[in-house]
């Protein structure tokens, strides 16, 4: 027993003596380890040193959004939500799931929710929608489709109604797995004896890691940076309102199944109203917004049932969950979609069609 300790005890000291020769790793060399930010292929990465770089990745575009709104300077003094209606995303197929839809938007209305290429084949894709909101007081129809590429992918949405009109047209490309796009806007209002105008700056982003039976996507998408102004100029007085600037992060999984597919997501937004005030002691207390999105959709044979929580307030707990519940039908490139979000101040109901080109 003695000369076995013995034995233990001099390998612990050699293997101490051995560790004390070798380099101590520099600061770089241990963040590479544990972050995966080395340049490497996919084939020699492991799939949790792809999910830790592409979270990094994501991280650090959210830090740099942080650093432009800090550093900003904007002035103060002007409403803010203008265009508090796009909030909740457009589409039947993207409110179905609870609006939570910037990592999987493939439908026509893809544009608006992320601007990053999310289909990796090329293909094109037209349709149209209608919604009318809190039932029938508000009713608009949206128009849109996109065409993309293994490498780059463009694309255009417009909604219509009484009082205003939306034009968003954006671009992107697609490197390997990560791709990146940028949206512009511009917003028309109208009402009786004034007209106000705008115009909105997006960027997104998306990465995906394929895992062995299953897919997840990275998604960061910033709308309206720089909250877009809206000069309304036919009164004596010229007024300017902000539209929020809206960022958000969202994480989603698909799971192929027999015959079938099944998804889900979960989208964070961080939005500010407006601009700082002047010497504004609790700016995000009176212009702040922090919400959480989740949706799953289960596809099978051409039926796509969905249902999600749309835009859960984090800042009041006590707040009631918002139900999003849809259906849809695909028969060849044909697709269509329906939509219902029940509300006290009265239901939501959504339809739309797309063709596959």
């Amino acid at each position: 027993m003695d000369t076995v300790e013995s034995s233990g005890r001099s390998a612990l000291a050699a293997s101490k003596r051995l560790a004390s020769r070798l380099p101590s790793p520099s600061f770089v060399e241990a963040w590479e380890l544990y972050f995966g930010f080395r340049v490497a292929s996919q084939c020699t990465m492991g799939p949790v040193m792809r999910v830790r770089r592409s979270i990094w990745i994501v991280l650090a575009v959210v830090m740099l959004l942080g650093v432009i709104v800090t550093s900003a300077g904007f002035a103060g003094g002007n409403a803010g939500d203008a265009a508090h209606f796009l909030r909740d995303g457009l589409g039947a197929r993207g409110r179905a799931i609870g609006s939570a839809q910037i990592a999987l938007a493939d439908g026509f209305a893809a544009p608006y929710w992320n601007p990053a290429p999310c289909v990796q084949s090329t293909s094109t894709v037209v349709g149209s929608g209608l919604e009318q909101r809190h039932g029938g007081l508000f009713t608009f129809g949206v128009l849109g489709g996109w065409h993309a590429t293994e490498s780059w992918a463009a694309g255009a949405v417009v909604l219509t109604s009484e009082l205003y009109d939306v034009y968003h047209v954006s671009g992107g490309f697609r490197l390997g797995d990560a791709a990146a796009g940028l949206g512009v806007r511009s917003y028309q209002f109208g009402v009786p004896g004034d007209r106000g105008s705008g115009l909105g700056l997006d960027i997104g982003a998306r990465y995906v890691i394929e895992l062995s039976t299953s897919c997840v996507t990275i998604a960061a998408v910033s709308r309206d940076i720089g909250w877009t102004s809206i000069r309304w100029g036919a009164l004596e007085i010229e007024a300017v309102d902000r539209v929020a600037w809206v960022s958000r992060i969202g994480v989603a999984m698909s799971v192929p199944l027999t015959q079938g597919e099944w998804t889900i997501e979960i989208d964070g937004e961080l939005a500010t109203r407006r601009p700082p005030e002047d010497m504004e002691a609790d700016f995000w207390s009176a212009a702040g917004d922090l919400n959480v999105s989740i949706g799953t959709a289960l596809q099978w044979i051409g039926i796509r049932i969905s249902a999600g929580i749309q835009r859960y307030d984090l800042r009041r707990p006590n707040a009631r969950p918002r139900p999003t519940i849809g259906l849809g039908i695909r028969v060849g490139d044909l697709s269509i979609d329906l939509a219902l979000v029940p509300s006290s101040l009265g239901s939501t109901y959504l339809g739309g069609f797309e063709i596959e080109l």
